[in-house]
């Protein structure tokens, strides 16, 4: 996984450098501008710093190339999952703002149908795998959706592909057991 870090200058409307309380989940969304980069996308997010958009942001973009861009540090909020009403879901999950303990991953994807390259989808999964295994999440149960917390259609695909998302978040368990075995069998040479 290619991190790069291009951190969002701190402002009230995309960095506001709030402390996240206890990460309990990990929400995947899609840009909702297909072809576009990343960095095309942080750009986006950056701009909000100016208020004249209203807030918005996420901590991760990952490309269609798979490089994954950090826009804020995962020890604070982003603005990605506001919302007048949460679902039950979220509250229960989440508390009644999911952003002080969620963190977001935007996806860039192809069409408007929301299709991910393989690049991306692989991507996310490791850095998927790698945030839960440094928060202590189970893939399973704290990989969600936009969609499954305001009810807004994000990510396109996998709202209208529930299948692919359960392959995904299985991917992520399958893979989070993998670099776990590897860790394993380097600690014990």
């Amino acid at each position: 996984m290619n991190l790069i870090n291009k951190q969002l200058t701190p402002n009230p409307y995309s960095r506001p450098q709030r402390k996240l309380n206890e990460i309990k989940g990990l929400v995947l969304h899609w840009v909702g501008n297909p072809g576009t980069s990343a960095l095309f996308n942080r750009r986006y997010f950056e701009k909000r710093k100016s208020g004249k958009n209203g807030y918005g942001s996420a901590h991760y973009i990952v490309d269609l190339n798979g490089d994954v861009v950090l826009c804020i540090p995962p020890n604070e909020m982003a603005y990605h999952v506001g919302a007048d009403h949460y679902s039950s879901y979220a509250f229960l999950a989440f508390g009644p703002y999911p952003n002080d303990c969620t963190l977001g991953i935007e996806m860039c994807h192809t069409d408007w149908e929301g299709r991910y390259t393989e690049e991306t989808v692989g991507a996310t999964m490791e850095l998927c795998a790698c945030l839960s295994e440094q928060f202590n999440l189970d893939p399973v149960g704290s990989i969600t959706t936009h969609h499954a917390i305001t009810g807004k259609i994000c990510p396109k695909w996998y709202v209208n592909h529930p299948e692919d998302l359960t392959n995904f978040c299985l991917g992520v368990e399958a893979l989070g057991m993998q670099l776990n075995a590897e860790i394993q069998d380097w600690s014990d040479s």
